[in-house]
């Protein structure tokens, strides 16, 4: 009797199969860096990584800074006033996130911008006032209405901020 080694006859052999596979681009390396750098060619994509990498730091920062060094409670400022925690932790992250995102701003995304870096710096912060606004309201409704997290809030508050940032970044900050 004939042992039977495959359902199919016509099984490709192993370097049959590598042949195939090579020919489907998911499984080709120059693909995939051809896809990055058409992508990274795209200034949206260059800024969202900008953002993300920015983001990043404000949400360390602020959590750093929520959990380990206010131990999440409020602080009296010299017997004026009481500040509380998550807009202390807010004011050290955006401020950390602010830097980082400049930089990454000038230099990678938007570098074919003329104006000169003091304005380009004076501007960013204009607009950075106004997203700091937004995101501590935002993070207010999160945090006091809803009762989430500090530090899931702040994060929401961000990722929700960034169309607006790049368009007013691009059309103001950068003027291009």
């Amino acid at each position: 009797m004939k042992k039977i080694t495959s359902y199919r006859p016509d099984k490709p052999s192993p370097k049959q199969t590598a042949a195939l596979m090579g020919q489907f681009k998911l499984f080709s390396l120059k693909w995939w860096f051809e896809v990055i750098d058409s992508l990274w060619q795209q200034r949206v994509v260059r800024y969202f990584f900008a953002a993300a990498t920015a983001t990043v730091v404000d949400i360390l920062v602020f959590w750093f800074v929520f959990n380990k060094i206010l131990l999440q409670q409020n602080h009296n400022l010299f017997g004026m006033m009481v500040l509380k925690a998550p807009t202390l932790s807010l004011i050290c992250g955006f401020s950390c996130g602010l830097i980082t995102n400049f930089l990454i701003t000038k230099f990678f995304v938007f570098n074919q911008s003329e104006a000169k870096t003091r304005w380009q710096l004076f501007r960013f912060i204009l607009v950075a006032i106004v997203v700091l606004i937004c995101n501590y309201y935002f993070m207010w409704f999160l945090t006091a209405q809803l009762n989430w997290y500090a530090t899931v809030s702040r994060a929401v508050s961000a990722v929700t901020i960034g169309v607006f940032s790049f368009t007013a970044h691009k059309f103001f900050s950068f003027k291009l």
